[in-house]
């Protein structure tokens, strides 16, 4: 995809100054979320498989074939597909963070922005420590469609509970020291740095 700045830019109001740009690292990698998702996937799956080739090899109707045939694909789409989707996902979304706004722009199309000097901001590092996801704002108690964020499965959701966040990012220093700059109402600075 293009350049994450060349993506930001244009979106920024005037007076607006860019602290910091990025993308989320495109890598696969698993969220707390999928500790119950990978084991439901692969039970799922198995079930759905197991179905049709009892179907397929005893059933004399072509019905429960058919019957069994959605189920397969939800399974492999819950074990394999929502990495794929997750992934070319992030290679084509740039974030940025100005002195008064978070900004996701996902795709050609998709851009989400919200306040971030009074807004709560939830931050949680990876075990590593080279990874940081933030997330802008209050879930309210519709937080818990909040949860298929960032999972491949974020249609499940249906845009409710769905926060501005920043998710896998690779510079989680220079983000985390423009997102300290913004709290502490300071916001001149030279993004690259």
């Amino acid at each position: 995809m293009d350049d994450p700045r060349s993506r930001i830019l244009p979106l920024l109001r005037q007076g607006e100054r860019l602290l910091w740009v990025g993308q989320p690292d495109p890598r696969v990698r698993f969220t707390g979320a999928d500790a119950f998702l990978v084991p439901f996937s692969i039970l799922w799956g198995g079930f759905a498989v197991v179905w049709e080739i009892m179907v397929i090899t005893r059933s004399e109707s072509p019905l429960f074939v058919i019957w069994g045939v959605p189920f397969v694909l939800v399974g492999l789409y819950f074990i394999f597909g929502r990495f794929i989707v997750k992934k070319r996902r992030k290679a084509a979304t740039a974030y940025g963070l100005t002195d008064s706004r978070a900004i996701v722009c996902t795709g050609n199309r998709s851009v989400a922005d919200t306040p971030v000097r009074a807004m709560p901001t939830k931050v949680d590092r990876s075990k590593d420590g080279r990874h940081v996801s933030v997330t802008f704002g209050h879930q309210g108690a519709m937080g818990m469609f909040g949860t298929y964020q960032n999972t491949g499965l974020d249609f499940f959701s249906l845009g409710l509970g769905q926060s501005v966040a920043f998710f896998d990012v690779p510079d989680a220093d220079g983000l985390l020291r423009a997102l300290d700059q913004v709290h502490a109402g300071r916001g001149a600075t030279d993004p690259s740095g």
